[in-house]
């Protein structure tokens, strides 16, 4: 049996793997909106959605190893705040941004508060009543006057008009046509930046001091407290930063469809169960591993969205799923799931890295020597 190709990290080749994966990722992300047809940049602007929100859960769950099953409700915050912002007030929607950063902020820091004495399913009831009371609370006839009540808010996006500019960039427009007829393409650029925006900043922590107090409060919490890790501002501060980075995808929903309902799917707890499948599956603990859970659910669903009729089933798959009246999409990605959890517990991601250790081994970067500068030796007085 031949021996894996050892590879050091931070060497040339390495480097060389580096640049050329990043080089492939942006020829992707600029082929998308410029030659990809409609429904693509509508699947890839959903899935930039699904990214962002599943990384947001990952920094929690993954990292902090603290459980949700509301982050559906600062989702909604995010929606509602842009569709608020825009209808009641005329803001402009980029403006609405940084706003439902910050109030999801605060409510995730309110809502960090029971998490300091309970944990395990306990909290995950109460981030589960949270999820359950959004979709109702948008719907009280008291806020009515701000939210609409069940009908929802409409014109909630960007107001195209002929007056629009096309921001070519050296005679080059990879936004679409601004002028109203077909704006996917700028709706994709904004997914890929809110994307972009939220990595940086799971990463910025992973990467820090506090990220080890976070691995360190995941593995063993009173061996964290020992250790001097503040457990009560970490996990604030965590939990807040977790749903406002939520609630940036909410706003994109906002803004890209233009119309807001309680009742849609990711503001309930449909929602935040997609979330936390999504991440399961790409692999928890793991930067890359809610994109590639959001890119393989997506797929699932949109390649499976006509699978109701039984015409349009594979004929290989067809005894499968014809004797369903629903796209089995959902189905298949939960029964991707189980099997993961049986064969590849850490997910996409770890099964990726299983892989790849059988052909190349990484040799880490070997520890830095102190250099040692010899004491003059004392000279006796005379």
């Amino acid at each position: 049996m031949s021996l894996p190709i050892h590879l050091r990290s931070g060497g040339l080749p390495s480097w060389a793997i580096r640049v050329g994966a990043a080089g492939a990722l942006v020829a992707v992300l600029l082929w998308i909106p410029t030659h990809g047809s409609d429904s693509l940049i509508d699947t890839c602007t959903t899935a930039t959605m699904l990214m962002a929100a599943a990384m947001s859960l990952n920094l929690l769950l993954g990292f902090t190893g603290q459980i949700s099953l509301g982050h559906s409700a600062f989702f909604g915050i995010g929606v509602y705040t842009t569709a608020i912002g825009v209808t009641r007030w005329g803001w402009s929607p980029f403006v609405t941004l940084p706003v439902a950063f910050a109030v999801a902020f605060v409510v995730g820091v309110l809502v960090s508060l029971p998490a300091l004495r309970i944990k395990g399913v306990y909290l995950a009831l109460v981030t589960l009543a949270l999820g359950l009371v959004f979709p109702a609370f948008v719907k009280w006839p008291k806020i009515e006057w701000l939210t609409n009540g069940s009908r929802g808010l409409d014109k909630t996006g960007f107001k195209f008009n002929k007056a629009n500019p096309t921001y070519e960039l050296f005679g080059w427009n990879p936004w679409g046509n601004l002028r109203g007829q077909n704006v996917k393409p700028f709706y994709f650029w904004v997914g890929v930046s809110i994307v972009a925006l939220v990595y940086l900043v799971c990463r910025g922590i992973v990467k820090s001091r506090m990220g080890r107090s976070l691995v360190a409060i995941r593995d063993n919490s009173t061996a964290a407290a020992v250790m001097g890790v503040n457990l009560a501002v970490t996990k604030g501060i965590v939990f807040g930063l977790s749903a406002a980075m939520c609630a940036l995808p909410g706003s994109l929903s906002a803004i890209r469809t233009g119309t807001v309902t309680p009742d849609s799917a990711l503001l309930t707890v449909a929602g935040s169960i997609t979330f936390l499948v999504i991440m399961v599956v790409g692999g928890s603990g793991s930067l890359w591993g809610p994109v590639l859970g959001a890119v393989v659910y997506q797929f699932i669903i949109e390649r499976t969205s006509d699978w109701s009729d039984p015409n349009n089933i594979p004929g290989a798959v067809r005894p499968l799923f014809s004797w369903s009246d629903v796209a089995p999409g959902s189905g298949i990605f939960a029964l991707a799931l189980i099997l993961l959890m049986f064969f590849a517990p850490f997910g996409i991601v770890g099964l990726w890295h299983k892989a790849v250790a059988t052909v190349v081994a990484v040799v880490p970067r070997p520890a830095g020597t102190a250099s040692v500068v010899p004491q003059e030796t004392a000279q006796p007085e005379s």
